[in-house]
């Protein structure tokens, strides 16, 4: 718990907060939210909210809805809608995500593999007993590294990569218990924290997990942002999409 509280001091936000009425909870965390996004000095939009402009995906996948991002659900295979503007390293990433159907993500500091194909960092956004789960999009099956990286982390855990490529992950909190700050068929809030080997997930205002990574050859430090649908029938979409960039 201890990690959990001094990391969310650090950042501003509010990370475990005391059991209470779930409505209650609901409106703490949208009334801080609200807060947070009237004032948000050096947040810049990456989504103009009426096209896809810096944006790049496979015809017919992804769409405008209201200002909105939503997947279409008809394409079969996996796919990525990219932000094409920039590669970012250290940073901040705000959004809102909501998930109603299939396996859909957000990747950070990842690779660009073509045809709409991103390899690298993804927070998965699907059912509530998944949620919390850093993983490695497109990771080979034979690769010997697949073990250690293509499930690294789930809720409430740390996972620490050291520069051999081996893991360790430490146990913070009972994985239900985060998860339970997540809702389905409903919007959330996403903040993505990356910085030097660190990246942290945060969902609601709450810590979900936290990755860290010092693998000599598969850790990186910048890369594209991209959307995921996983294909066959996913139904998710974003919007409010805001980074700030560090100065370092």
């Amino acid at each position: 718990m201890g990690v959990f509280s001094s990391g969310m001091e650090r950042f501003g936000r509010i990370y475990c907060l005391p059991i209470m009425n779930k409505y209650l909870l609901r409106t703490l965390i949208f009334v801080f939210s609200f807060s947070l996004n009237a004032d948000e000095p050096g947040f810049k939009p990456l989504f103009n909210g009426k096209n896809f402009d810096g944006w790049d995906s496979k015809p017919g996948a992804w769409e405008v809805r209201d200002g909105e991002i939503w997947c279409t659900g008809e394409s079969e295979g996996k796919n990525w809608l990219i932000f094409r503007a920039s590669e970012p390293s250290d940073f901040v990433l705000r959004l809102e995500f909501r998930w109603d159907k299939g396996n859909s993500g957000v990747q950070v500091r990842s690779d660009d593999l073509g045809e709409w194909q991103i390899f690298g960092y993804q927070v998965e956004i699907a059912r509530r007993e998944v949620m919390g789960l850093w993983h490695h999009s497109l990771i080979a099956r034979d690769h010997p590294k697949r073990e250690a990286r293509f499930l690294m982390s789930t809720a409430g855990e740390r996972a620490i990569i050291a520069e051999d490529g081996t893991r360790v992950n430490n146990k913070l909190e009972a994985a239900a218990k985060v998860q339970a700050h997540y809702d389905e068929n409903a919007w959330n809030t996403m903040e993505i924290i990356a910085s030097g080997d660190q990246i942290i997930q945060m969902i609601n205002g709450v810590h979900f997990a936290t990755l860290i990574d010092n693998d000599e050859k598969m850790s990186r430090r910048k890369g594209f942002i991209a959307f995921q649908d996983h294909g066959r029938g996913c139904t998710v979409a974003f919007r409010n999409i805001r980074m700030k960039e560090s100065n370092n």
